[in-house]
């Protein structure tokens, strides 16, 4: 294959292609020879070679241009220092395109870069959807997991199709963003040999089979470019960008999680964000990875309205951000644990809790959850005492320890009646907990459905039932979805639990009240001490930027037994209004106000959710009332 070679022009790392050529730009650590080798797509044979002259190198950077590539049939590597390897920078990988091919260790697991020379015709209007952060709800998920054990067909299982099969009953359920694990291009079979590239040239080693699998797809990457086998093999960027359009037209927004390696420098970390935001309109991404180059992210221009996820966000640097352009989110397990320890009674703190449920800034957001891959599940918090990680064949050394978890009675599934209505209890307070709290709720995958991983708390590896999401079709699951689904519209519809101007415990507008306020046994005297396991939190609705004004008191009982709350008196002739406990998972719909306005039990390790609201019965007396009054008053002039 001969094709005319000449100097590239040095704008963009990898290969792009414009027209008829190909330009292919990359960094040298050293001054030695460095090329591009093309090699036929299907049979891997090397059909040229393209080595760089002098006038074709700019510091370390090199830019050589072909003309005439057929890419429909060619792939590419480079020869750097004496080693060839996939360009890093590459925009689709070829080589993996079925999911653990065992096969591929006759050709020692090598994969190939190419270039994206497709258009494809955007529908949607960009990534800046306007959707607000006030009615976001967070699912996370794993491509690969969320459609496998799903009984979805042949053909969707393991791969976008899937996904997008559940879009819709994603969004009518409320949710408004998808944060995925890796959907970039990662080696999911795991070895023991060093047999994959970079490799000398002389000395192509053999290849071991493979030993176990990479499911959650964190390690070295080809950052760059679509996971080929979620996304049909060829023209894997085509259904990338397919399946990101139709998030989009489902009124959802998507964030991708990037596990960055320690050998990335800022610049390769901050090109593929932008990389990923212009070329497939993502919304926003979750890093992480250590050392990584967060303050140049923050400050980068391209990324302004991109959404940034992060544990690594100090206050420090969050200090330095701008209300203007708000795009920086704290994800951690900070909200997790003070909700786990007082649930299951280990030495948690009431005033720690209190402060993770109000925590707020206008130039920053939290992201809270109960629970997330990186741990049990949540229904597996309250199923086990201890992790159960045999099958990941490290003798259970891996995984978290510290997982304030507790079993009720018996270690794993259980047939008593009494022990699944307390763990039922516990998974219904926690994800209500989310809902209520004032940073983004964030669902883990199939936690509204009963998904369990058998008390493996480290899943990375496990590609089956496992780590797989599955769905229990057992009615108390089956209800505990409807009523988070509850939860959720009962959120949308109040903007005062969401949004995003910090609670300051002050009646600084002249209300009549403060805009929250803690409560507990006595009304405004709350017990903020160590030994106090319930707490009353009131948000008062006249601080809501909606029309709607309701309060909304939530009443946390962490005690075994029952606490009688006090009720403050809401303002402007309104009642309380029992909604809901997570006890019982009832769904009060009445109009009537409570007969008792002064005081409530809650039954213990639940919460109660009032409603201040005008009563329409008081308020059709006091209108009928005026209006007999004027009768009366015109009477008595006449």
């Amino acid at each position: 294959m001969i094709l005319k070679k000449t100097s590239g022009d040095f704008h963009t790392f990898g290969c792009v292609v414009r027209g008829e050529l190909s330009i292919f730009t990359y960094s040298i650590s050293k001054p030695s020879p460095s090329g591009v080798l093309l090699f036929d797509k299907k049979s891997h044979k090397k059909i040229g070679e393209y080595y760089a002259d002098w006038q074709d190198i700019f510091g370390r950077v090199v830019s050589i241009a072909i003309q005439g590539i057929d890419w429909e049939h060619t792939v590419y590597l480079l020869d750097l220092d004496d080693e060839v390897v996939v360009d890093p920078y590459a925009r689709l990988i070829y080589g993996r395109e079925k999911w653990c091919d065992e096969s591929r260790q006759e050709n020692c697991y090598q994969v190939y870069g190419g270039p994206i020379y497709k258009e494809y015709s955007w529908k949607d209007k960009g990534s800046q959807l306007k959707v607000p952060e006030e009615k976001d709800i967070m699912l996370r998920l794993h491509l690969r997991g969320l459609t496998m054990g799903t009984g979805l067909g042949e053909d969707k299982r393991g791969n976008y199709k899937g996904l997008m099969s559940r879009l819709k009953s994603m969004a009518d359920y409320g949710i408004t963003l998808l944060e995925i694990q890796p959907l970039y291009d990662f080696e999911e079979l795991r070895y023991l040999t060093v047999s994959n590239l970079p490799y000398k040239k002389e000395n192509k080693p053999k290849a071991e089979a493979p030993y176990g699998v990479n499911y959650w797809g964190y390690g070295p990457a080809d950052y760059f470019a679509p996971k080929s086998s979620f996304f049909g093999g060829e023209d894997q960027d085509l259904h990338m960008k397919e399946m990101v359009e139709a998030i989009h037209n489902h009124g959802m927004k998507l964030v991708m999680e990037f596990s960055f390696e320690g050998n990335q420098d800022s610049r390769f970390i901050i090109d593929c964000l932008r990389y990923w935001a212009k070329e497939y309109h993502v919304d926003g991404f979750r890093l992480l990875g250590m050392g990584l180059p967060m303050d140049a992210i923050r400050r980068d221009p391209f990324l302004s309205k991109v959404r940034i996820y992060s544990d690594q966000l100090d206050y420090g640097l969050l200090s330095l951000e701008d209300e203007n352009y708000r795009h920086l989110y704290v994800e951690n397990a900070d909200f997790l644990y003070p909700l786990r320890k007082l649930q299951n009674h280990m030495d948690g703190s009431i005033t720690e809790f209190a402060n993770m449920m109000r925590r707020q800034n206008k130039a920053y957001g939290f992201v809270n959850y109960a629970a997330s891959t990186l741990g049990f599940t949540l229904r597996d918090v309250y199923s086990y005492s201890e992790k159960h990680n045999e099958d990941n064949g490290e003798d259970n050394r891996d995984g978290m320890n510290y997982n304030f978890c507790h079993n009720y009675g018996v270690e794993g599934d259980s047939n008593s009646r009494n022990v699944i209505n307390e763990r039922m209890r516990h998974i219904r307070m926690a994800l209500a907990t989310v809902l209520m709290a004032q940073g983004i709720p964030m669902i883990q995958a199939g936690d509204t459905f009963g998904n369990t991983q058998k008390g493996n708390n480290n899943a990375y590896g496990q590609d089956n039932e496992i780590g797989w999401v599955t769905y229990s079709k057992k009615k108390n699951f089956r209800d505990l979805h409807a009523y988070i689904g509850k939860l959720i519209a009962f959120r949308k519809a109040h903007p005062i639990l969401s949004s995003i101007q910090p609670k300051e415990l002050s009646d600084y507008r002249h209300m009549g009240l403060p805009d929250l306020s803690y409560h507990d046994r006595e009304p405004w005297t709350p017990w903020l001490t160590d030994d106090r396991k319930s707490i009353g939190i009131l948000y008062c609705g006249e601080y809501s930027s909606s029309d709607n004004k309701d309060d909304i008191y939530l009443c946390f009982n962490f005690y075994f037994e029952e606490v009688e709350f006090a009720l403050p008196t809401p303002l402007n002739g309104k009642k309380w209004h029992y909604l809901t406990n997570t006890c019982i998972a009832d769904w009060n719909e009445s109009k009537d106000p409570l007969e008792k306005q002064d005081c409530i039990l809650v039954p213990g390790g639940s919460l109660t959710v009032l409603l201040g609201k005008k009563d329409p019965k008081a308020s059709k007396d006091l209108k009928d009332s005026k209006k007999k009054n004027k009768k009366v008053s015109k009477k008595r002039k006449k």
